[in-house]
C-alpha cells in the first residue's frame, strides 16, 4: 500500500456515513478526509476504536481508517506512534478537550506532540475547542458537568493549548476570535457540505436550491412526508439540530416555544451527547420530562434522513450560551437552506448580522417568533443573511487551505 500523504488523528464516523459517532469532530474528519482525497491527496485516518466497530484496517471511498487505539491515558502517544508508523510526511491531529478520554487523556498530550515533532512530521493540530481559561466559571462548571476545582481546570486548559502551540508547527482554529488564545494560530474555517435537494416518497423534490446556497435545499412549512397540509403545518417550525448538551441553550427554546405554541412547533433533532450519556445523566430526558409535549425529539437520525428534516423547518435556532467552537451543526443547516437565529455570543463569534441575533430571554424571543409566524416574508433576509455565514466555506476550499499548510509545514 502506497504511504499516504498525511495521516489525520481523530474520531472517525462508520464507513459510508459522515454524521455519526462519539463528536462532531469525527464527522469534520470524514469531510476534511474525503475532500483531502478529492484534492488529490492519499489520507489514512488513525482513529480510536468504538464499541460497535471492530478495531481493524478499513477503506471508506479513498481513504484507509486504521482503528487501532484505546481513549485513555495513552491514546495520543499510541496514536502518535500508529501514526508514524504510516510513513506519511505529515500527521494532522483533530484535537478537543473531552476527544480522547476526557481529563486523564491530558497527560499523553505533552509526549504524544513531541514523538511527532521530533520525527519532523509537523504535527499539524486543529484546535475544535479554545476557551479563556479566565472564563471558567461557576456557569462553565455547570455546563460542562466539570467537577474539579475550577483553579485547577484553569491551570490545566492553559497549559494544554501552551502545549500544543509549542509544539505544533502549525495550530488551526476555525474563527478569528479563536485564534488569540494559541500562540500563532492559522483561521481556516469550518467547512460546509454540499446538498441536494431532498426527495418525497415518490422520488419527487420536495424542495428547490435556496438562493445563495447552490445545490442547497429550501425548507418548506409543509411536512416531508407528503401528506396534505393540516392545520398544525401552518405554525412556524423551528428547528434545534446537534447533539443534546446543557451548553446549547435548548432550554430558551424550549421555554419560548411553550410561550408561543399557538404559533410555532419546535423540532429537536439530535441524539444525546455520548459524554454526558455515559456519566449517566443524559440531558434530552431532563428536557423531555421539564417541557411535556412541547417538542418533538426525533432523538439520533442517520444521515438519509436529515434532509427532511431540514425540509420540515422554516428557521433553526443555535442559542449556545457560551460557544467555545465553531458550530458544524449550524454550517450544515445553513447550507441546507434554513434560516437562522443566534445566541449573541455565537452571532459574535461568527460574525453574524444584528437581525440573526436572538433575544436571550424566553419572553421575548417568544414574540420574536410569533412575529416571523406571522410574517413569513421576514424570514428571507434572515435565509440571506445567514446564507453569508458560511459563504467560501466550500469542502473544496477547505481541503485546499489544508494542502497548502501541509506542503509549508513539509518544507520547514
Amino acid at each position: 500500500m502506497p504511504r499516504p500523504d498525511v495521516a489525520l488523528i481523530s474520531p472517525y464516523p462508520p464507513a459510508g456515513s459522515r454524521h455519526a459517532g462519539r463528536s462532531g469532530v469525527a464527522s469534520y474528519a470524514g469531510n476534511l478526509a474525503h475532500a483531502l482525497g478529492e484534492h488529490g491527496l492519499r489520507v489514512t485516518v488513525v482513529a480510536p476504536t468504538e464499541p460497535d466497530l471492530p478495531a481493524a484496517r478499513e477503506r471508506d471511498g479513498p481513504v484507509t481508517v486504521e482503528r487501532r487505539f484505546s481513549r485513555g491515558p495513552r491514546a495520543v502517544p499510541t496514536a502518535a506512534r500508529l501514526a508514524l508508523a504510516t510513513g506519511a510526511p505529515v500527521v494532522h491531529m483533530q484535537h478537543e478537550l473531552f476527544l480522547y478520554g476526557g481529563v486523564g487523556a491530558m497527560p499523553g498530550l505533552l509526549p504524544g506532540l513531541g514523538m511527532l515533532r521530533a520525527a519532523g512530521v509537523g504535527p499539524v493540530v486543529t484546535m475544535h475547542h479554545a476557551i479563556d481559561p479566565a472564563g471558567i466559571d461557576a456557569e462553565f462548571a455547570r455546563m460542562h458537568q466539570v467537577r474539579a476545582p475550577r483553579h485547577a481546570v484553569r491551570a490545566g486548559l492553559a497549559s494544554v493549548q501552551a502545549t500544543i502551540g509549542r509544539l505544533a508547527r502549525r495550530v488551526i482554529v476555525h474563527e478569528p476570535a479563536f485564534a488569540p488564545l494559541v500562540r500563532d494560530a492559522t483561521v481556516v474555517p469550518h467547512g460546509v457540505e454540499g446538498v441536494a435537494p431532498a426527495t418525497s416518497p415518490t422520488g419527487a423534490p420536495t424542495s428547490a436550491p435556496a438562493a445563495g446556497a447552490p445545490g442547497a435545499a429550501s425548507p418548506t412549512s409543509s411536512a416531508a412526508d407528503g401528506e396534505a397540509e393540516s392545520e398544525d403545518d401552518l405554525r412556524l417550525t423551528l428547528l434545534c439540530f446537534g447533539f443534546l448538551a446543557p451548553y446549547k441553550g435548548l432550554e430558551l427554546a424550549l421555554e419560548a416555544a411553550s410561550l408561543a405554541r399557538e404559533d410555532v412547533r419546535l423540532l429537536v433533532v439530535g441524539g444525546e451527547h455520548p459524554r454526558f450519556a455515559e456519566a449517566g445523566e443524559p440531558f434530552g430526558a431532563a428536557l423531555r420530562e421539564r417541557w411535556p409535549g412541547i417538542a418533538e425529539f426525533a432523538g439520533y437520525v442517520p444521515d438519509t434522513e436529515l434532509p427532511r428534516w431540514f425540509a420540515r423547518a422554516d428557521l433553526a435556532l443555535f442559542l449556545y450560551r457560551r460557544p467555545f467552537a465553531t458550530s458544524g451543526a449550524l454550517a450544515l443547516a445553513v447550507a441546507h437552506g434554513l434560516p437562522a437565529l443566534l445566541s449573541p455570543t455565537l452571532a459574535e463569534l461568527m460574525g453574524g448580522a444584528p437581525e440573526l441575533v436572538a433575544p436571550t430571554a424566553a419572553p421575548a424571543l417568544a414574540a420574536r417568533l410569533r412575529a416571523l409566524a406571522g410574517d413569513r416574508a421576514a424570514l428571507e433576509p434572515l435565509r440571506r443573511r445567514s446564507a453569508d455565514l458560511v459563504a467560501d466555506r466550500s469542502w473544496e476550499s477547505v481541503a485546499g487551505r489544508h494542502a497548502e499548510i501541509y506542503g509549508e509545514v513539509s518544507r520547514a
